[in-house]
């Protein structure tokens, strides 16, 4: 072989190499951008006392979702304007964290959205309640379960409080025992003091 044959090779494997790092460098500032957007140990810096209510909640475990699941917009593959560069950019580092009542309820709705089903039927069935009758009134997720996410709440609930209810459905109730109302909300008499499982 000539010299100039292992010149071209030499160029053409310099290329290659050159390629690799490059792509390799990329990939790995994409995972460090995305890992800053998106870990939830960045969001503990300002937020320590919100984590450790989310780590306790109920609702909303830490084992299985991640801040930016629930307070930014969703992953969506087609860009919704002209700018792919914004999009690709908004994907890998999401721009917009929000706590704001329509953006949460609708990311509840995302890993949720069987409770819209006339078939759904509740876990535990403690109250006669149908998500989609009160969603179609222009109720939201967050009005009832504001607690599910970070778990404020005592004893690890995140239904809504019968007072919550009650600022609703107050005309409806008129309490026991004088015409055992509680029956129009409950599966079951409860006897106080008893827990329901």
């Amino acid at each position: 072989m000539s010299l100039s044959t292992y010149k071209k090779q030499f160029r053409v494997i310099i290329a290659l190499a050159a390629l690799v790092v490059l792509i390799g460098g990329a990939a790995v500032a994409a995972y460090l951008v995305r890992y800053s957007a998106t870990s939830d140990r960045i969001c503990a810096k300002c937020h320590a006392e919100l984590i450790e209510l989310w780590k306790r909640s109920e609702g909303c475990p830490a084992q299985k979702t991640k801040c930016y699941q629930c307070h930014s917009r969703g992953f969506e593959l087609a860009p919704k304007g002209w700018n792919i560069i914004k999009h690709g950019r908004d994907q890998l580092a999401p721009s917009e964290y929000l706590a704001d009542d329509a953006l949460t309820s609708q990311r509840c709705l995302d890993c949720h959205q069987n409770i819209l089903n006339l078939d759904y039927k509740p876990i535990k069935r403690i109250i006669k309640f149908n998500h989609r009758i009160h969603n179609g009134e222009g109720l939201n997720c967050m009005d009832c379960h504001r607690s599910a996410g970070h778990e404020y709440m005592t004893g690890g609930s995140n239904r809504p409080s019968v007072s919550e209810c009650l600022d609703c459905h107050l005309r409806e109730f008129e309490g026991p025992p004088k015409n055992w109302k509680c029956l129009n909300c409950h599966e079951i008499m409860l006897v106080p003091g008893k827990q329901w499982e």
